[in-house]
């Protein structure tokens, strides 16, 4: 919905200090994502609560429009990117990295490309915190429309600058930023560029040798696949994981045939995409479909039973090659068709890496010739990593087995996750994931990154 996320100026105010477009838009302002404000505070002067803030939005604004393409298009990396990665994406992606004096909202936005994950962390009353004058107070955790974010966004900006022309203000920094924003976002190919550079993690511009040779790569891996490649990598090691993969790719020549293809992609026609579900939602709708055309039930699948379906020896399946960075699926000259890239790893992972890319070829229209499966946080990674676990193990099975159990003691959950782990050849984690999920063990008592309480999101490893 285009109205998920919304920030507003509730009234413009007079008296502020610094330079005269600061000064010039000084307001109440408040920010609403769906139902929550992130901008609620304890006012402690006034001994209130309110639902907006009383700050200038040109800083504001301004961060908007300086880390637009990031936010846009950048996953998350806090968990997943190195050291170096992680501060430098808190300061484009944390609201608090705004600065100009103020004391932001606790909000944290980040894209998988088709949706936008928003978190506020409301802060506790502590000793330290006693002198600030306000105290944010509510914590959520929402998913929203990446369009609700842009029109957000836009409209605010756009205010803001309406705001400085009426004061005579027409030439600020934030009315050449956001013009050259306007101009990249009317323009395909520089849009694309854009993407490319948010999705690697770098301001525009910042790498302009590095792009245009990433961008010759195109033609062979396909305009999406870069981006998933990109997205999981530092500007340092893309070019040798694009190069290391192709060479290996050469060395294989055997290529998997999909059974059912056709019948499969007919099935899930009415399923919808990327663009209008969530990845979690979609990759266990497609498992289930796959598993129900391939006439595989709920029982656990061998490594035979995948084999015969892909039309190959089973030992190709265990096949590794020790130099592929990340796991490839290569389409072939018939769409059901694919060359499979493994790596050396644990034989659960391995099945799990390989039924990521089965999900991938069958429930993403990408059109790319390259099918990476990466440790990134994109919704197409989500989807594959969904589908894994719902192909491998589906979890209304583990729901029907325990919902009547009560899986309340340290013990139980740890013999369960074994047994299931063993039974279905899956990892500890995945197991542990599906009982979060499906809400038949507490969450918060378990501390694993991968669950997700919300419900939004599924994620595995």
């Amino acid at each position: 919905m285009s109205n998920e996320f919304k920030i507003e100026i509730n009234n413009w105010l007079h008296g502020g200090v610094g330079e005269p477009q600061v000064r010039e838009t000084t307001a109440e302002i408040s920010i609403k994502v769906k139902s929550y404000y992130a901008t609620e505070v304890e006012d402690r002067p006034a001994r209130s609560v309110r639902k907006s803030i009383r700050a200038s939005a040109y800083p504001l604004a301004s961060w908007f429009a300086s880390n637009w393409w990031r936010l846009r298009w950048e996953p998350e990396k806090k968990s997943t990117g190195t050291p170096s990665q992680s501060l430098d994406w808190d300061l484009s992606h944390e609201l608090g990295a705004t600065g100009g004096g103020y004391v932001w909202p606790p909000l944290t936005l980040s894209s998988d490309g088709y949706h936008m994950l928003v978190r506020c962390e409301g802060r506790e009353r502590t000793a330290e915190e006693s002198l600030s004058p306000i105290r944010y107070l509510n914590s959520f955790v929402e998913l929203i429309e990446v369009s609700s974010f842009e029109n957000g966004v836009s409209n605010f900006v756009e205010q803001v600058l309406a705001r400085l022309d009426s004061g005579g203000i027409h030439r600020s920094p934030l009315h050449a930023l956001w013009a050259e924003i306007r101009a990249e976002r009317a323009k395909k190919p520089l849009e694309l560029r854009r993407k490319l550079e948010a999705l690697l993690g770098v301001d525009p511009d910042e790498q302009e040798g590095l792009i245009e040779g990433l961008l010759k790569w195109q033609a062979k891996v396909g305009k999406y696949a870069l981006g998933e490649i990109a997205a999981a990598s530092e500007t340092s090691d893309i070019e040798t994981i694009l190069k290391a993969t192709a060479d290996a790719a050469k060395s294989v020549h055997t290529f998997s045939r999909i059974a059912d293809y056709e019948k499969i992609k007919g099935q899930l026609a009415d399923k919808g995409s990327l663009f209008n579900n969530v990845p979690w939602r979609l990759g266990k709708e497609t498992a289930a479909t796959v598993r129900r055309v391939w006439k595989l039930g709920d029982k656990p699948i061998r490594n035979q039973d995948i084999a015969e379906r892909l039309g190959i020896d089973e030992a190709v399946l265990s096949g590794a090659h020790s130099n592929v960075p990340v796991p490839v699926a290569i389409r072939g000259s018939h769409e059901e068709q694919l060359k499979l890239l493994l790596r050396p790893t644990h034989p659960n992972r391995q099945r799990f890496d390989l039924a990521r890319l089965i999900g991938d070829h069958i429930g993403v229209d990408a059109g790319d010739t390259w099918k990476p499966a990466t440790h990134s946080m994109t919704a197409r990674q989500k989807f594959q990593r969904a589908f894994a676990a719902e192909f491998l193990c589906p979890s209304d099975v583990l729901y029907d087995r325990y919902k009547d159990s009560g899986l309340d003691v340290d013990e139980d959950v740890d013999e369960t996750i074994f047994d299931v782990s063993r039974e279905y050849q899956v990892s500890q984690r995945l197991v542990l994931n599906h009982l979060a999920n499906r809400g038949l063990i507490d969450s918060s008592l378990w501390g694993s990154p991968d669950v997700q309480t919300t419900g939004h999101i599924f994620q595995y490893s």
